[in-house]
């Protein structure tokens, strides 16, 4: 009963949620931005820790993404779909029917073949933290779309004390987008070899992102 309270009060809040993560949004300096027009039918993937900021660098973009279908996920759903998302509920673990694994890739795979982008936390939605799940490169091999690892670089930010280490943005901090070399993925490669060259790539982005330096 007290769970269903705390539920239905988080979800009374989510327009108070979503205002105030968009007012946060707004005082965050980027130092440069990025042309997410010239993209079409691309996979954004990035570490859950690394997932707030780069929301709010791409609000408002009709950027698909996926929300699991727990209470939880309802809640992440609503306060996404008021940032300006599109969201997929589901999970990206292909063939998980009992988690909606099919169903949602079904949804993922014809959002990308009608050339609109999609942003993946390849480590989530509980981990563990900085390993990539090969959900991402299931649908990255199935409709030949390109992964663009994707960090950020905060100059002031609270790291929460969760399992993804969540980073949360201070306001008016400067920022930047860390974009990698698109990854793809042919029928004939092999999916374990290329999960692995998407976690470097995104290690290797995130180790670049633990320090601010003026350039």
């Amino acid at each position: 009963m007290r769970r269903k309270i705390k539920f239905r009060l988080a979800l009374a809040l989510t327009p108070l949620i979503v205002l105030l993560v968009r007012i946060l949004g707004r005082t965050i300096r980027w130092r440069k931005r990025y042309e997410f027009s010239k993209d079409r039918g691309k996979i954004y993937a990035l570490w859950h820790g690394h997932a707030l900021a780069l929301t709010l660098f791409g609000m408002d973009r009709g950027i698909y993404t996926i929300a699991s279908r727990s209470e939880d996920g309802e809640i992440a759903a609503r306060i996404a779909e008021g940032l300006g998302y599109r969201v997929v509920r589901g999970s990206t673990e292909e063939g998980r029917v009992d988690k909606g694994g099919r169903r949602s890739a079904i949804q993922l795979i014809r959002a990308l073949r009608e050339g609109h982008n999609v942003a993946i936390t390849v480590d989530g939605p509980k981990g563990p933290a900085y390993k990539v799940q090969k959900g991402v490169i299931f649908l990255a091999q199935k409709t030949g779309a390109p992964i663009v690892p994707a960090a950020v670089r905060l100059e002031r930010y609270k790291a929460l004390k969760t399992w993804d280490r969540l980073m949360v943005p201070l306001p008016f901090t400067r920022a930047e987008a860390l974009i990698g070399e698109e990854i793809i993925v042919r029928e004939e490669d092999d999916l374990e070899e290329k999960r692995l060259e998407l976690e470097k790539a995104l290690s290797e982005l995130s180790s670049s992102s633990s320090s601010w330096e003026d350039r």
